[in-house]
């Protein structure tokens, strides 16, 4: 009475390895999902092939099949049964959400992993696995959560996966341009530097299989490329050890030199200290043509160090207490500005002196 967790790997069901072979021949009965990612119809049926030579009824699993999970457990309690799935099976938050069921009705549990798309194109691409930050979807209607993302990952230094949506009604994924498109969408409205014409990216494509392809290079020149046939992944790198670069130039088809992007994006404190900073020396400026008496040079001369404190922050990594420099100057220029009748403009929390 055991359910077995299989993942297949990512290089073909012909290949998976003799862990995931055996679970399948013993089971009673064996599932395969495919709507985590599509299995061609070629490997349905050597997971087919093998569960019938041993002896078990075989079931393509629907997603709801397998998000109900009724039946995958009911099964399960009478006998083996074998959940099959590309990749490796816990990728998928369902199959742990059954795993955990399973356990809790009494039901052992045993896991055949794989490799994964997210360890395979990390790897095949050069990259250094530690360096990987939160991965994300982009799917055809929002692009504001995966920008958001590589946006925090890239002022980490982190590099971002990106993968792309699967529709399992029409069989298709989001094209990797489409995908590029959105970020750039997004990115003209933030504007944080985050996804940008310049920005290096990587197209992985295949990964695992024997045609896969890697392109790599500016936006603007991936946008202009084809990336043949799907799966396809997108990876933004964030810094580069020159290690990375000297691989991602041997291992793609490089369309521009590659390039770290980390030191391109500006991270949140830069960008409010190179915005607000001028501003208030602006006001400080203003205010000293204005305003009388020692208090209020007093006042003017701690706004100015607050923002030589920020910049000063900001240079030694600091950006928490750059940004509350950045404030407190701003602060001290606009309740100058009160006292001296004066409308408050707001700042740094509010609109900009």
């Amino acid at each position: 009475m055991t359910l077995y967790f299989v993942g297949i790997g990512i290089a073909g069901a012909d290949k998976m390895g003799p862990g995931a072979r055996g679970a399948i021949a013993s089971a009673r009965r064996v599932y395969m999902e495919r709507f985590t990612s599509p299995v061609p119809d070629a490997e349905l049926d050597e997971v087919r092939r093998i569960a019938e030579e041993g002896g078990a009824a075989f079931k393509a699993a629907a997603r709801w099949m397998v998000e109900d999970g009724g039946e995958i457990l009911r099964e399960a309690r009478g006998g083996d049964v074998a959940l099959v799935c590309y990749g490796d099976p816990y990728m998928a938050t369902t199959h742990i959400e059954l795993r955990v069921r399973a356990i809790a009705e009494g039901i052992r549990t045993q896991s055949v992993h794989a490799a994964s798309a997210l360890t395979g194109i990390v790897g095949e691409c050069g990259l250094h696995q530690y360096k990987v930050g939160r991965t994300s979807t982009v799917t055809r209607h929002e692009a504001s959560t995966p920008y958001d993302i590589l946006d925090e990952n890239v002022e980490r230094g982190c590099h971002t996966v990106l993968l792309l949506e699967y529709d399992q009604d029409s069989g298709t994924f989001l094209d990797p341009r489409e995908a590029l498109k959105g970020l750039l969408k997004i990115e003209a409205e933030a504007r944080r530097g985050a996804a940008t014409k310049d920005t290096f990216a990587i197209i992985a494509s295949r990964i695992g299989r024997d045609n896969q392809g890697i392109k790599a290079g500016r936006i603007a020149s991936l946008l202009e490329a084809d990336a043949g046939a799907p799966p396809h992944s997108i990876i933004v790198p964030g810094s580069m050890h020159f290690t990375e670069t000297d691989a991602v130039s041997a291992l793609a088809e490089c369309l521009d030199e590659p390039r770290a992007n980390s030191d391109a994006a500006r991270t949140e404190p830069h960008r409010m200290v190179s915005k607000y900073a001028p501003m208030i020396a602006a006001a400080v400026a203003e205010e000293r043509r204005r305003a009388t008496g020692e208090g209020a040079a007093r006042v003017l001369e701690g706004a100015e160090s607050y923002a030589a404190d920020a910049q000063e922050f900001l240079r030694n990594g600091r950006g928490a207490l750059a940004i509350l420099s950045i404030g407190y100057a701003d602060g001290l220029v606009d309740a100058l500005r009160i006292i001296g009748g004066r409308p408050y403009r707001g700042g740094a929390g509010g609109g900009g002196p």
